[in-house]
């Protein structure tokens, strides 16, 4: 089932379980509130009889007849609602009440019982010498007789707790109206529910869409964003991942085809030797054989190259932690490009005083700075000065080896890191290198937890800074 249609699902189950519970607690609410509302009017009625059957306890002293005079309260009703229209003598202790409430007495039930709980009058003769609890005449009214309680009046509700019909249909319309209005705002809830479900899953829709086609190898359609919620959020995410693939799918297809052209050129190299000296084109000397087996070497040194950079990216790549001080890396590492420098008359030197300690591999921060050395004096022209300088900027150690020379433009600064990249690809290998040098270099930095990046030089050229974490105790 599609997740509009699950969710327009959840909204009915919720939209119904909701209406029920309300439906079943409004009903049951407005019962009680009815019923305290009916035994309220009752108790101001009792109140008037129990004045009533007062004075007739006063005058005959028991219940004797007290049934007989049930009957005869409404023509003592009626006879004071005569006297009030008309003005005459009201009958004492019950005119004190409003027209409406004496007139409403006329259709009461109305019980009376005695002291000891015993039904001695009812006015329909049901009750008649019945005894009832304690418990159900609490919810009567007194009839006091000097200041003693000397029975009970129970009127309508407070005998008998069912409702009268019409009680019964006033709340039977409440039921059909909370009824009735339940469902239309459930369906009005449930085509609300169908509307904002299809709204919340359609950016689901398009990035269930968009991730197909990208598993089909279509990273050129971005997703829509629309709004500022978590969908949007998550859609520019999903754009951010599809960029940075077919990025990555670039740049591998691109390293494919470098590598395959950085091997191609020792391996047809190799195989013309061998050829011509089969065909008797090149003599089987060792002059020949040395050719090739430099061309096996660089070949070797290619592919050894191409596997460190595969272990770095899978994570595989050993690193033995230690102390290292910089500027003893740095000062161990002159003498081996000496000579190198010498050839071309490159000053080249040192610049630190203090020990600048980081905590990292000996061996492959070596590689890191003799990768940028390396570079340094390959491409800096005769009588160029070449320095690498150790201190620390920010509380961070910093390894910054710079040149005089021509320098790198800023377009291409973060180009000369990818693989297989060179400033001037048309350039011969044995000037240009291969292109991985500096990849290799930013690659061991990171897992050192530090950074690379290229920035113009006091001297004039082009500077590669080195930033390390903290050292930390």
């Amino acid at each position: 089932m599609r997740l509009r249609y699950r969710l327009s699902l959840f909204f009915l189950v919720v939209i119904l379980a909701g209406s029920f519970t309300s439906l079943v607690l409004t009903r049951s609410t407005t019962e009680r509130v009815w019923r305290s509302f009916v035994f309220s009017g009752d108790s101001a009625k009792a109140k008037i009889y129990a004045t009533i059957l007062a004075e007739y306890y006063a005058q005959n002293r028991d219940w004797e007849g007290v049934q007989a005079f049930l009957a005869e309260i409404p023509r003592q009703v009626a006879l004071t609602l005569d006297l009030k229209i008309h003005g005459g003598e009201d009958i004492p202790n019950i005119t004190s009440y409003s027209y409406d409430t004496i007139q409403a007495l006329l259709a009461d039930r109305i019980a009376v019982a005695d002291s000891d709980g015993v039904i001695v009058g009812d006015s329909s003769g049901k009750l008649l010498r019945t005894v009832h609890p304690a418990m159900h005449l609490a919810h009567g009214y007194p009839i006091l007789s000097n200041f003693k309680r000397v029975g009970t009046v129970l009127v309508g509700s407070m005998i008998d707790s069912s409702l009268t019909g019409i009680d019964e249909r006033f709340l039977s319309s409440i039921t059909s109206s909370l009824l009735w209005a339940t469902l239309v705002s459930g369906l009005i809830a449930l085509v609300l529910g169908l509307v904002f479900a299809g709204r919340v899953t359609r950016p689901i829709g398009q990035l269930h869409d968009a991730a197909r086609r990208v598993a089909e190898g279509n990273f050129s359609v971005p997703v829509p964003v629309a709004g500022g919620d978590e969908l949007a959020e998550l859609s520019v995410s999903f754009n951010t991942m599809t960029e940075e693939l077919r990025r990555l799918e670039e740049e591998k297809k691109r390293i494919i085809a470098d590598a395959a052209h950085e091997l191609r050129t020792p391996v047809t190299l190799i195989q013309g030797t061998v050829e011509a000296m089969l065909d008797g084109i090149y003599p089987l000397d060792r002059t020949s054989l040395e050719s090739v087996h430099e061309e096996t070497i660089r070949l070797s040194r290619l592919i050894d190259t191409l596997r460190e950079l595969e272990l770095i990216d899978s994570g595989e790549l050993d690193l033995e932690f230690g102390e290292v001080d910089l500027l003893e890396l740095a000062r161990k590492a002159l003498p081996l490009f000496a000579s190198q420098a010498a050839a071309k008359g490159i000053d080249l030197g040192v610049a630190g005083e203090l020990p600048v300690l980081v905590k990292g591999d000996y061996l492959r921060l070596g590689e890191v700075l003799y990768n940028l050395l390396s570079n340094a004096i390959k491409y800096s022209p005769k009588g160029s000065v070449v320095r690498a300088s150790v201190g620390e900027r920010e509380g961070r150690p910093l390894l910054v080896v710079e040149d005089s020379g021509p320098g790198i433009p800023p377009a291409e600064r973060q180009r000369v890191f990818e693989r297989f990249y060179r400033l001037d690809a048309s350039r011969a290998q044995d000037r240009g290198g291969r292109g991985l040098g500096l990849a290799i270099a930013q690659e061991i930095v990171k897992a050192h937890g530090g950074s690379i990046e290229a920035g113009d030089s006091g001297l004039g050229g082009a500077a590669f800074i080195v930033r390390f974490p903290p050292m930390r105790p």
